[in-house]
């Protein structure tokens, strides 16, 4: 079967060869998760055939359509990922056939529209970063500043620090990071306008006692909270891959799983997204004020509506009247995404501290 196809896609017309890459293309993504380790290879081996016959155009379509595949094979991936910027983004910034190695080898090889496009990974190795970070112009070495999950190595961090003097995205960006030190968090305030210099500082000592209580009171609230699972029909494993692959919302699940009054899984959500502990979001959720919990819900983006259906849930659980469900729902659209940002990663910053100087 796969000689016919290599011959056909070899003997036949431009149009048909055209037709027969769609097909192949359209074969391939629809049944990915469910075929064979012989049939994506028999996939993978007609497109890399065919790869050379393709004008830009269909190029285009099949990177953007094979990136998110995890079947499709290395040598396809690299192959669009060399290709001119708009055919091969989708490969540079998604595809997990993509090697560390060629990861690497690509951000040394590049232009600038290559690396930006790298730079967006969901996950780059040090190595990688720095890389860029060395050969990247500014909106690449934005892109990386404000990239979670790109480690960034002791290096990379002073380079960053350095250039955050005179670039605000930079320094808005790491300040924003949780994998510095207070150090490094203090030299980026610093930088700032006296005015914002004075509001974060003040945010920062009236969070300090939150930290304080987290860290020092986390496990035994969690033990005491008697926050348990509740029977329903939505799973919050499969819940929470929908809404990293971008199929489902972060607040629309809270709301799912408020309605059921099921706590113990929106901590788990929470935790899995802002990347703290689950005591530690277990302690914010069944904390008798909002502060913790309008912060982490904030700075991951969950919309009002969405807020006041989990304030309702909470207030149920403490026992709490409703008023004070509303007062939260109230005093959350106060409460700006950036400053909830810059809080969230204060706070993980001091607990990493507080947690290495216990150890």
């Amino acid at each position: 079967m796969i000689d016919d196809l290599i011959s056909l896609a070899r003997d036949s017309t431009p149009e048909k060869r055209h037709q027969l890459v769609e097909h192949v293309t359209e074969l391939f993504v629809s049944g990915a998760d469910r075929y064979q380790t012989e049939e994506i290879t028999l996939f993978n081996t007609v497109l890399e055939s065919m790869l050379p016959t393709m004008g830009d155009e269909q190029k285009q379509a099949v990177s953007e359509q094979l990136a998110p595949i995890d079947g499709t094979s290395q040598k396809i991936a690299n192959a669009l990922a060399r290709e001119e910027i708009d055919i091969a983004r989708p490969m540079l910034t998604q595809s997990k056939a993509l090697q560390p190695e060629d990861i690497l080898r690509l951000a040394k090889t590049m232009g600038q529209g290559h690396l930006l496009a790298i730079s967006k990974r969901d996950h780059l190795e040090s190595k990688v970063t720095d890389v860029l970070l060395e050969r990247g112009e500014s909106p690449v070495k934005q892109s990386v500043a404000s990239n979670s999950g790109a480690e960034i190595s002791d290096w990379g961090s002073r380079l960053l620090i350095k250039l955050a003097e005179r670039d605000e995205k930079i320094r808005d960006a790491m300040i924003e990071r949780s994998d510095i030190s207070e150090a490094e968090y203090e030299k980026l305030i610093s930088q700032m306008p006296d005015h914002q210099q004075t509001k974060i500082r003040q945010m920062r000592a009236e969070n300090e006692t939150l930290v304080q209580d987290l860290f020092h009171e986390a496990s035994k609230v969690v033990a005491s909270s008697k926050l348990e699972r509740k029977a329903t029909r939505i799973d919050a494993k499969a819940t929470l891959k929908e809404i990293r692959a971008g199929q489902r919302s972060l607040g629309k699940s809270i709301t799912k799983f408020a309605l059921s009054n099921n706590l113990f899984d929106i901590c788990y959500l929470l935790a899995e997204m802002s990347e703290l502990e689950q005591k530690y979001v277990t302690n914010v959720m069944v904390r008798y004020d909002a502060t913790g919990i309008a912060v982490l819900c904030r700075a991951l983006g969950v919309e009002n509506a969405d807020y006041q259906a989990l304030s309702r849930a909470r207030a149920m659980h403490n026992k709490q009247p409703s008023s004070i469900a509303e007062k939260w729902a109230n005093d959350y659209q106060s409460v700006s995404d950036k400053d909830a940002r810059r809080l969230l990663s204060f706070m993980k910053i001091r607990l990493n501290t507080l947690e290495d100087q216990a150890a």
